[in-house]
């Protein structure tokens, strides 16, 4: 039968190589990704009129309004030393309001509790927020963590 279809082998041969030509022309095109990548949604989670942001959102952008209350949380383990502590932001846009470490409530000795930082939004505008967990007492040498967010303060 295909003697019939195809009664040279050449033919054959360049019948095979359109067919596969065709279905691979189709395919790239089909398979296409936009060159759009898909929007990210906003860092953190709003509860009670504060935006919770957790070691989840490190390298994101939050949205805050002037008045409203920022609040990072991360782990942190204080019987190895280290802490986390401000490494850069700007006091003008977004002040520190108060520090705060919560023992774990469940776990081993030397488990990670939390810490938290809380900061109200004072002016609009846009700043990094950056953090470090290091040790004090050995400068940045020590460092052994980075996080930062993006902070847009709407009016």
């Amino acid at each position: 039968m295909i003697r019939k279809l195809f009664p040279q082998p050449r033919h054959f041969q360049i019948a095979l190589l359109a067919l596969l030509t065709a279905m691979l022309a189709t395919g790239c095109t089909f398979f296409k990704k936009d060159s759009a990548p898909a929007p990210v949604p906003p860092a953190g989670i709003r509860e009670n009129g504060v935006l919770r942001l957790t070691k989840a959102d490190n390298n994101r952008t939050a949205d805050v309004r002037v008045g409203e209350t920022l609040q990072v949380s991360l782990p942190e383990n204080r019987g190895t030393g280290h802490a986390w502590a401000i490494d850069e932001t700007s006091s003008r846009l977004l002040a520190l309001d108060s520090t705060q470490y919560t023992e774990p409530t469940e776990g081993f000795i030397g488990a990670r509790g939390q810490r938290s930082f809380t900061f109200p939004a004072r002016q609009p505008g846009e700043i990094g927020l950056k953090l470090k967990y290091w040790r004090f007492s050995e400068g940045d040498s020590s460092i052994t963590e980075r996080y930062g967010v993006t902070i847009r303060i709407g009016p």
